[in-house]
């Protein structure tokens, strides 16, 4: 009887170590669920923020933002008339956006600024873009990074035959012509702006003097800082050639190779008596008009309209502005290097013959001022001592 009795207690025994065991194991198994429940809704947050945010970054402000820029997004600091373009992938007006959107969970230093900048050449931390503003997501005790490339900035150059116009090409045609059928070329939109180089300047601390307004093109860099910008944002310094491919409007026979490609003057038409600037050669007395000057802004414009930053109503063919007009723009020139500057500028007046595609002078890029130039036939007036302003942009390859 003793005997049964100690199996009987040690059975009951058994069974209440293991229903104890179950129930731990049981009470585990929901604070699990529990646990991963909790870390699935904040993974749907990050989720849905990194939408919000990264929505925002390429889209940039609506129209009604835009129209009170001044009141959303004071850290711009504009200065200038500017399209509402310059807010797409502009890493100050997004952290305008994060601090009126707190429920985005955003981390902010000490001087609420809800980005950081990063850059392959000052970071060991591997997978990161060549540069991008980053935002940090803040839920709970975990952090979560948001890497925002410019995705805004350049344009695609399709798959083309291209001519390039050489100081003795003859008239209507390219006598140089060349193609990107083995390779993807993406050229930027727009000059490289003061924010950018800015940014630049400030990622690698670099002794480099910051240029304000932000919103301008940056047009006060050497020729070989401009190189090291663009190799900064992982592409090189645009070419003439790439450039005038995506000025020039096509020729009908450009989609196949070995064909004679003809050349027009102007980026907008094929017909030159459709352009205003060829119109006012003709005809000096016909009026120079505030649409005029949105296609390409020359010296005669300052006294009809401001000159807007990022001006979008003067596009080319392939999607690139300020292609005539505004300030000089330099190139890498390989194929002739004493020609690697536009010629077409808010230096030279209306009429004259320099506001045509292909038209170069030299810069030796050292300096701005008019002795750093060889003018040619045609040096404007009121140059002589002058700084100019010689902006740029920049491009890349993906071969396939």
């Amino acid at each position: 009887m003793k005997k049964v009795k100690t199996v009987l207690f040690t059975l009951l025994m058994i069974a209440v170590v293991f229903g104890v065991i179950v129930a731990f194991f049981r009470w585990k198994s929901i604070q699990s669920i529990k646990e991963l429940d909790k870390e699935v809704q904040v993974i749907e947050k990050v989720i849905a923020a990194s939408k919000q945010i990264s929505q925002k970054w390429v889209e940039g402000a609506s129209t009604s933002e835009w129209n009170d820029i001044e009141k959303y997004c004071p850290q711009l600091n504009l200065k200038d008339k500017v399209d509402i373009s310059y807010s797409q992938c502009n890493s100050i007006f997004l952290n305008c956006f994060l601090e009126k959107n707190k429920n985005l969970n955003a981390l902010s230093t000490s001087s609420n600024k809800y980005y950081s900048l990063i850059s392959r050449q000052n970071s060991l931390e591997k997978g990161i873009p060549t540069f991008a503003t980053r935002v940090t997501l803040k839920y709970g005790h975990e952090k979560f990074n948001i890497d925002l490339e410019d995705v805004c900035r350049d344009t695609y150059l399709p798959p083309k035959s291209y001519g390039y116009k050489t100081e003795d090409s003859p008239k209507k045609r390219f006598s140089w012509t060349w193609d990107n059928f083995n390779r993807n070329i993406f050229i930027d939109k727009f000059l490289v702006t003061n924010r950018e180089v800015n940014e630049w300047i400030e990622t690698l601390g670099l002794s480099i003097e910051k240029r304000y307004p932000l919103e301008r093109p940056s047009v006060l860099l050497s020729l070989d800082q401009m190189k090291n910008f663009c190799g900064f944002k992982g592409k090189k310094l645009a070419t003439a050639q790439a450039v005038e491919a995506a000025s020039f409007y096509p020729s009908g026979s450009s989609d196949k190779a070995g064909r004679t490609l003809i050349r027009y003057d102007y980026p907008w038409t094929r017909r030159n008596s459709e352009s205003f600037l060829y119109k006012i050669k003709k005809d000096t007395e016909l009026p120079l008009t505030k649409f005029d000057c949105e296609k390409s802004y020359v010296q005669n414009c300052f006294e009809v309209t401001p000159f807007v930053t990022h001006m979008t109503k003067s596009s080319s063919w392939s999607g690139i502005f300020q292609v005539m007009g505004g300030p000089f723009e330099a190139y890498e020139n390989s194929l002739e290097s004493n020609r690697n500057l536009r010629a077409s500028s808010f230096y030279f007046p209306v009429e004259s013959d320099v506001h045509i595609l292909g038209e170069k002078l030299f810069w030796d890029g050292l300096a701005h001022l008019d002795k750093n130039i060889d003018w040619d036939k045609e040096k404007p007036i009121g140059v002589d001592g002058r700084s100019l302003e010689i902006g740029f942009r920049c491009m890349r390859n993906v071969y396939e």
